[in-house]
């Protein structure tokens, strides 16, 4: 089916069983809806600060947060995209009046207690901040690494809206959330939820290239949610982490390993990335650190050979468990020094019979975790004893 039909079908869906959620969605009352909450306002003044506890970003590049007496803007960005702004209003607080920029801005009132999100890096934030409760809409539950989370998905009360892969929008309108999350991607289901009145808030926490920056998108779910005191103290605990982690390995020289593993016939290394800069902080180094470009770059194992082939040291995010199961899959990596010397690591330690490999999942919100284990790898002297949170060595 076509992109135009399928939202024509989907619309017209939406408008005959759904009517009642983008009415009362769209609602153009000025006051903020608090069905009797105890955390929202009763008393609106206009004069009162109804945010004591703010929040500032200090790593992440996609995101702000802007704040006013009864409501915050938050902006999300892509590069080469326009800015979105959403309006975040306390509930029981008058909607205000936008102009300019704002004018046409997806309003939300919070604190959100009917959510819906995609992306599995959303969920460690929405449980450190105790407000898993308040997902009751995810994508799918088969690639949840995190037991808490994954049973809280497959409870009856939450709706998975994409366990085919795409988004299904009449699943999501019917329900009618007070806010959808994306992973990040476009979606031809997006204009269609948007249009039955249900705000579609973009996240891009995966294209933040500094760690400790992906980890601050956990203020993202904090506005939603009314947790910034919260967030903030465990954002700047996890930040106190990762820069002791620095300290502790700033000083070494840095070790060279075979980045990745094959995957079907491809070999995938990281330029200007996230993984580069977990390395590079962890003092690792492998011969494409340098190069021009961001993301990675696909190339083949006669490349990686030439290039990295004696390296002591191999570090891959693969499920492989085993060295056998590596080299079942592609001979020719035990000619490789790491492979001939034992010391080729996966992030497989954590990680479900479905393939659900929680580096993904909690890695992203615990960069100090991942450079604690990359430390320990890279430079077991500094970490005698390290328990591995994610990395295992293959046997």
């Amino acid at each position: 089916m076509s992109f135009s039909l399928r939202t024509a079908v989907l619309l017209t869906a939406t408008a005959l069983t759904v009517g009642g959620v983008a009415a009362c969605s769209s609602d153009s009352s000025t006051t903020t809806g608090d069905g009797g909450r105890a955390d929202c306002i009763t008393d609106f003044d206009a004069n009162t600060d109804y945010f004591p506890d703010k929040q500032t970003v200090e790593y992440a590049e996609n995101f702000d947060i802007e704040y006013h007496n009864s409501y915050q803007v938050l902006t999300v960005r892509q590069p080469g995209q326009a800015d979105e702004s959403y309006v975040l209003t306390r509930c029981g607080a008058p909607k205000p009046e936008l102009t300019g920029e704002l004018a046409g801005a997806q309003q939300i009132a919070t604190p959100v207690t009917d959510l819906f999100a995609e992306s599995t890096t959303h969920l460690p934030s929405l449980e450190a901040l105790g407000k898993l409760d308040a997902l009751t809409g995810f994508a799918s539950a088969d690639y949840v690494y995190s037991e808490t989370a994954r049973a809280h998905i497959a409870d009856d009360d939450v709706t998975q809206f994409a366990t085919a892969g795409q988004v299904d929008a009449e699943a999501v309108v019917a329900q009618g959330p007070q806010a959808f999350v994306t992973g990040g991607f476009e979606d031809p289901a997006f204009p269609v939820i948007e249009r039955a009145g249900i705000p579609v808030l973009d996240n891009y926490d995966w294209l933040e290239t500094d760690p400790r920056g992906r980890s601050e998108w956990i203020k993202f779910f904090a506005a939603l949610t009314g947790t910034e005191k919260q967030a903030t103290e465990t954002f700047d605990g996890i930040v106190t982490d990762y820069d002791k982690y620095t300290t502790l390995a700033a000083n070494q020289t840095p070790v060279s390993i075979v980045p990745g593993l094959p995957y079907q016939g491809a070999w995938s290394v990281p330029l200007a990335s996230y993984s580069n800069e977990l390395y590079a902080t962890a003092r690792i180094t492998h011969p494409w650190m340098t190069d021009p470009g961001t993301g990675s770059l696909q190339t083949d194992l006669e490349t990686v050979f030439a290039r990295a082939g004696d390296a002591p040291v191999a570090i891959s995010n693969s499920s492989n468990r085993t060295k056998a199961e590596a080299i079942a899959a592609e001979p020719r990596l035990a000619e490789f020094a790491a492979f001939r010397d034992g010391q080729v690591w996966t992030s497989s330690k954590r990680i479900t019979d479905a393939g659900a490999i929680d580096i993904y999942e909690q890695g992203v919100l615990r960069p100090d975790l991942v450079l604690a284990d990359l430390i320990a790898i890279a430079h077991p002297d500094l970490m005698p004893g390290h328990e591995f949170t994610f990395y295992s060595r293959l046997q």
